[in-house]
């Protein structure tokens, strides 16, 4: 009754997502599997689940191969997935009572249910569920609809339940009766894969733990799990002389025990004050600050509120709390342009869903954020001026691909990520604030970016958070390390070694955190729909 996992991997164009994982998942058993951004979660769900298939290797349960041609036949296999996006898998209109019977409303006789069978089947679903059936599925609240979805997977009698970030949404009470769902699948003989960044519910729920790291099986443990040593595993060795993101000195490698801002006759001025802000509602406020020639690197796992930090600096979010100071004088953007004005560029996690506009030119995104400088009297855009922007950018980074006047889509995701991060160097920003700009790119496109942020740099302030703190060294001057909404400590880069770093972002080291002093600001009061650090 074992689903196997064997030598599978996935490849899309010239990126491995996936290198030869080989992982059983047996019945009766939670397995976690956990990893840094990029490490080929997403992947690995997909091809269990049925919506992408591997380039090579194979599925297969109790020593039967399994070939999926769609989700469909995954769910016929007894694989039920549920997705870290809820609203995909909910539809919009129909009724709670409906949406837990899609099933039986896509099969035949369909045409015969009322509205009376329907709660009937709705009930028996979920007799515990405690929802309310006849309303429409999207007055639910996102943490209703995720308990929705986990009901109607459990019921439909999985062999392997895939969870996705399933407590994302959900208060520490619903986790709690959620682990409890969990577990009494679990004794009926079902496998569960259980994807989660929380490192405590991996360590309660989980009988083993599956670390991939760059695509690859990195580790696994099993029950009774350090914290630390998962982490660890997360991260991967790190040679003495550090992570270099390049293949020599000149492509803008840095010794990390000499990686300190430039030294000169005074002292250095900061660019960036940060006293009393909160990343998330309701954790510890913390300080930082940021000088001028030096880049910030800030880590942690996913979900310890690094973006939300690096959003309310760009503008993209309400600050929570506290003060900034920009050059010494008040910060506070209200939004994106107001930062942007101010001199502060953000160039924000999500590339295809937050920076890219599809069917776009590369010469339109790259003077996208300065179109006042391109606009002639007229009004209209100077296509002189867009294209040498453009153009310069190509050059600075090396973008590979048709031209500037090509669509975004035409070139490969490396290459968009340069044009998305070179960008916002094109005007010269005081403060230069970049959240996972290595996400989905390789080795070469890494140098490149790291090259040209560390020598931008020696104009601004740089602040560049990641998931990976291997992405940081040979490129920035401290680390900020971020655990669970609040900052957990701050190293030179010289002092971020593993063992450091993984106590750190795990929340079992017993350094002190951030030594700021608290903001004598009260806290923002924010909208009830907001009080959870979501974007305005």
């Amino acid at each position: 009754m074992t689903f196997a996992v064997t030598s599978v991997s996935k490849v899309y164009g010239a990126t491995r997502a996936l290198s030869s994982v080989t992982l059983e998942l047996r019945p009766g058993e939670i397995v976690g599997l956990i990893g840094t951004n990029g490490a080929g979660k997403s992947t690995l769900i997909k091809i269990l689940s049925g919506a992408t298939a591997p380039t090579s290797g194979t599925l297969s349960y109790e020593g039967r191969p399994l070939e999926f041609g769609g989700p469909l036949d995954a769910q016929a296999a007894g694989v039920q997935t549920v997705h870290q996006n809820i609203d995909d898998g909910v539809v919009f209109g129909a009724s709670v009572a409906e949406n837990l019977t899609l099933d039986s409303l896509a099969a035949g006789g369909a045409w015969f249910l009322t509205r009376a069978r329907v709660r009937a089947a709705a009930t028996a679903v979920a007799p515990d569920l405690g929802l309310p059936l006849d309303v429409p599925v999207e007055s639910l609240s996102a943490s209703a609809r995720q308990q929705l979805l986990i009901a109607r997977a459990l019921a439909r009698r999985a062999r392997l339940l895939i969870l996705d970030e399933p407590t994302s949404t959900l208060s520490e009470v619903e986790a709690d009766a959620l682990a409890a769902r969990v577990r009494e699948a679990v004794a009926q003989g079902v496998s569960v894969l259980y994807v989660s960044h929380r490192l405590a519910e991996i360590e309660t729920l989980c009988d083993r733990v599956a670390v991939l790291r760059d695509g690859e099986l990195a580790a696994t443990f099993t029950a009774p799990l350090s914290r630390e040593s998962i982490v660890a595993a997360m991260l991967g060795p790190v040679a003495a002389s550090g992570y270099v993101p390049a293949a020599s000195s000149q492509d803008g490698v840095r010794d990390p025990e000499g990686a300190q801002p430039p030294q000169s006759a005074g002292p250095v001025p900061d660019v960036l004050v940060a006293e009393g802000v909160r990343a998330v509602a309701g954790r510890k406020a913390f300080g930082l600050r940021v000088r001028a020639g030096e880049v910030l690197g800030v880590t942690g796992l996913v979900g310890a509120g690094k973006t939300e930090l690096l959003e309310q600096l760009g503008g993209a979010r309400p600050l929570l709390s506290g003060r900034l100071e920009l050059d010494g004088a008040p910060y506070r953007p209200k939004d994106p342009r107001a930062a942007i004005d101010s001199g502060v560029a953000f160039a924000p996690e999500e590339r295809a869903a937050q920076s890219i506009v599809p069917g776009w030119s590369v010469r339109a995104h790259v003077t996208l954020p300065w179109l006042r400088r391109h606009s002639l009297r007229s009004g209209l855009l100077g296509r002189r001026s867009e294209t040498d922007a453009a153009r310069r950018v190509i050059e600075l980074f090396g973008v590979r691909g048709p031209g500037d006047d090509a669509p975004i889509e035409a070139l490969s995701g490396g290459n968009q990520q340069k044009v998305v991060v070179g960008r916002w160097l094109a005007g010269e920003p005081r403060l230069l604030v970049l959240d996972e700009p290595f996400r989905g790119v390789d080795v070469a496109a890494r140098a490149d970016i790291g090259r040209v942020v560390r020598e931008r740099a020696k104009q601004a302030a740089v602040i560049v958070a990641t998931s990976d703190p291997q992405e940081l060294r040979g490129l920035a001057d401290r680390v900020l390390v971020m655990h669970e909404g609040t900052a957990a400590g701050e190293l030179s880069i010289a002092e971020a070694t593993p063992e450091r770093l993984a106590a750190l972002m795990s929340g079992t080291s017993t350094e002190p955190p951030s030594t700021e002093p608290p903001s004598t600001e009260p806290p923002t009061t924010l909208p009830e729909d907001q009080q959870h650090g979501e974007p305005a």
